[in-house]
Order: structure tokens, then C-alpha cells, then sequence
């Protein structure tokens, strides 16, 4: 019995769950014991499932991602930044990854028929990318499109010649 309602993501996990369970054998005078993949000598961490969490695959230059906490940018604006960073914002790509949404619910809601990735959001989506267009215009700053977030923030968060008060202003940006 379940006390809610079960999804149709979750009704398939469960069907595979039971279905590796259905040749396990229970013994009474046998000690069970949970076994974790990640540290299967020590078991479980908060240590270790944070350092799990927050790896990545693409290395990341460290004084580029300290600049995301500054003192003067908001805490969910940092926390934003360094998810992005991290490819943890909850992107369509990143909910079918972790099995949230199903596969048919893919593409960007723009409609354009894009994989709606953080990248497409923020800067190849026609709709919402086009925002940083009108973010130059007003700031009166001359571009380059960039495709990547971290060019992004070496972008805004080195720019020679401006007083050092506005770097973390544009590091935000």
C-alpha cells in the first residue's frame, strides 16, 4: 500500500524494483546489511554523498567558481549561479535524467523544438536568450554571443577598465 498516489515515472520504478526482488531469499539467522555503492568499505557518508554530488565532469577553475559567492549578490542569485555552473538546474534534460519527466517532455517550452538544456535557455533560445541581447543594450556594453557559462562569467566578471565596485554588479550578470 502506498500512502499517495503513485506516478506513472514511479509505477515503472517499481515494477523494476520487484522485479530484482523476486529472486531474493530472506534468512532469518543471516545478518542483513545495507551496502553503498559509492564507499562499499565504510557504507554511507554525508561526506562522501556531498562530494558525490558536487563533482562534475568538466573540471571547473577554482577562482572562477569562487567568484560566484560574492558578499554583495543575493544568496539565491550565488546559489543560482553555482548551480548553473554545475549543470543543476532542474532543465527539462536534467528531470528526464533523473527520471522526473518522461522522455516526450523534452523540448524547450519556447516551442522552438530544442532540447531545453540551461545553455539553450540562457543563451540559444530565441525567446529567452534574446534577453542578454537587451542586457548588453542597456548596460552599453559591447558582446560576443557566448555558448558556454563559464566564458559567460570570465566575460562579465573581468572586465578591464570599469571600476572594481561594478565587477561583482556584472559578475552577477
Amino acid at each position: 500500500m502506498w500512502r499517495r498516489h503513485i506516478l506513472a515515472w514511479e509505477e515503472e520504478t517499481v515494477a523494476e524494483c520487484s522485479s530484482l526482488m523476486r529472486n531474493v531469499i530472506l534468512q532469518d539467522h543471516i545478518h542483513d546489511r545495507w551496502w553503498w555503492l559509492l564507499d562499499p568499505i565504510d557504507g554511507y557518508s554525508v561526506k562522501g554523498t556531498y562530494h558525490y554530488l558536487t563533482a562534475t565532469d568538466v573540471p571547473l577553475e577554482r577562482d572562477l567558481f569562487d567568484t560566484v559567492w560574492q558578499k554583495q549578490v543575493p544568496l539565491k542569485v550565488s546559489v543560482f549561479a553555482w548551480r548553473l555552473l554545475r549543470n543543476r538546474l532542474p532543465t527539462k534534460d536534467n528531470l528526464l535524467r533523473r527520471r522526473v519527466i518522461h522522455h516526450d517532455d523534452i523540448f524547450c517550452i519556447d516551442g522552438c523544438g530544442s532540447l531545453e538544456t540551461a545553455i539553450h535557455l540562457l543563451f540559444r533560445c530565441d525567446i529567452f536568450g534574446s534577453v542578454w541581447h537587451h542586457l548588453y543594450l542597456w548596460v552599453d556594453i559591447s558582446f560576443i554571443a557566448l555558448d558556454f557559462v563559464s566564458d559567460h562569467l570570465h566575460q562579465f566578471g573581468r572586465l578591464a577598465g570599469l571600476p572594481r565596485s561594478t565587477h561583482s554588479f556584472l559578475t552577477v550578470i
